[in-house]
């Protein structure tokens, strides 16, 4: 008898999938679809062995480990639930659903189990992982440079028509600007996730001691013009003082912190009630982050955008949870990102339409319930922060990112923004080495 091996080297084809996927957006505008299925074939072969490896050798020795794995299962078992109880509630077909639960999964739900991924890598692959995604930071930080730059002397209509094909470029970006800057989309393929993906590198750096390019990696948070940026930059900075300890320093930038966000709430309200046009840019900018606020709980109306009416995403979870008392605690269900309201409604799914991509953090209550959010706060947040406090690596500081990045967009949905979260999730909960190192 003749048998033939073949070696498999997972850690190459992690290196390839970081690769692919770090220029997903430009593969995408030149063939959208050969290019989807690459990304989600590279992600689904490392998930397959790293849970076949998982099941064989991993061993769970911690809470949080076990919180985590959890955590997982919960999220499947959704998903595996609609699969199966959707076509007795509504009027679609058992493989229509299937084929829509599928898809969602591969969009969104398969995100969250990236952090396997790293569990197959030997210790002698964890530090030439770490410096593999050092240079792929690197690189993404050069790009969101030289897209801004390339854009301010004459070449934005390029990126506008070069990335439409991939379906990242919405009406409202067609030549938009903010700060004088030009709103990009980077290897991420969205302005304000852009910033938030270069904050997340930042830690990166500042874990890796790399001062040379921490400037650069701020330069291309200011080039992102993502003010969901600014903003977690702001509160992480601040928390990252008293990770360091340095109270004094704290205490003095809290202070003017909070004397100028009065003092420009002020200063433009006083602009906006004498309908003065003076410094458009800095109306315009506070204009947007209070905007974000009146959405909440409020939409536009269509005979005068200038007017809102009752109707934001707050607004109808409290609506639907009050006549659903019950179904606050596990959740809706899955509900679908991946698709137009329209055809939600002609597949009889138009309840479990997304809620919003603007409060990613309602539409993950709305699919996963109370219990889901207190996972995932736990998680992304409490246990992170406990180890940091404790001394933990600064890498910690990346899922309490990733955590306020909820408060807007949806920061699972760009695969490279969520393999970066998923290394530091991976160092909490399955490293077999200290969390506090």
């Amino acid at each position: 008898m003749i048998s033939t091996e073949y070696n498999f080297n997972y850690f190459n084809t992690l290196k390839i999938t970081f690769g692919f996927l770090l220029f997903a957006f430009v593969f995408k505008s030149l063939l959208k679809t050969p290019s989807v299925m690459i990304e989600f074939v590279l992600l689904a072969l490392l998930l397959i062995f790293s849970l076949l490896y998982a099941a064989e050798r991993l061993s769970i020795k911690s809470g949080p480990t076990l919180i985590f794995t959890f955590f997982l299962i919960y999220i499947l078992i959704h998903t595996i639930a609609a699969t199966f109880i959707r076509p007795l509630l509504v009027d679609a077909s058992f493989f229509t659903i299937l084929q829509y639960n599928v898809l969602e999964f591969r969009v969104s739900t398969i995100s969250y189990f990236l952090p396997i991924i790293f569990i197959p890598l030997i210790n002698s692959n964890i530090k030439k992982a770490e410096k593999f995604i050092i240079i792929i930071i690197k690189i993404s930080i050069i790009l969101t440079v030289i897209e801004q730059f390339l854009s301010l002397i004459g070449f934005r209509s390029f990126f506008e028509h070069f990335y439409a094909p991939s379906g990242v470029v919405t009406d409202n970006q067609i030549g938009a600007k903010s700060l004088g800057l030009y709103r990009i989309w980077g290897v991420v393929g969205s302005p304000q996730l852009l910033g938030v993906f270069h904050v997340i590198t930042l830690f990166y750096l500042i874990h890796n001691k790399d001062k040379k390019w921490i400037p650069l990696c701020l330069l291309a948070i200011f080039f992102s013009t993502s003010k969901t940026a600014y903003i977690i930059l702001l509160l992480v900075g601040l928390l990252y003082l008293l990770y360091k300890r340095m109270y004094v320093t704290l205490m003095v930038i809290s202070l003017i912190t909070i004397l100028s966000i009065v003092a420009s709430l002020n200063y433009y309200m006083y602009l906006t009630e004498n309908m003065s046009d003076a410094y458009p840019a800095f109306q315009k900018f506070i204009g947007s982050i209070l905007g974000y606020t009146i959405l909440l709980f409020n939409v536009a109306e269509e005979s005068n955008p200038q007017k809102f009416m009752p109707g934001g995403p707050m607004y109808l979870l409290i609506n639907y949870y009050t006549n659903n008392f019950s179904q606050a605690f596990l959740g809706k269900g899955l509900t679908y990102s991946f698709m137009h309201d329209h055809l939600m409604a002609s597949s009889g799914l138009l309840s479990y339409y997304y809620l919003t991509s603007d409060f990613y953090i309602l539409t993950f209550f709305d699919q996963y319930g109370l219990l889901g959010l207190l996972l995932l706060l736990y998680l992304f947040v409490i246990y992170p922060l406990y180890v940091l406090l404790k001394g933990g690596n600064c890498l910690y500081f990346v899922p309490i990112i990733f955590f306020l990045s909820m408060f807007h967009y949806p920061p699972h949905i760009p695969k490279i923004m969520m393999l970066m979260a998923s290394y530091p999730l991976y160092l909490l909960y399955f490293d077999n080495r200290s969390n506090v190192n």
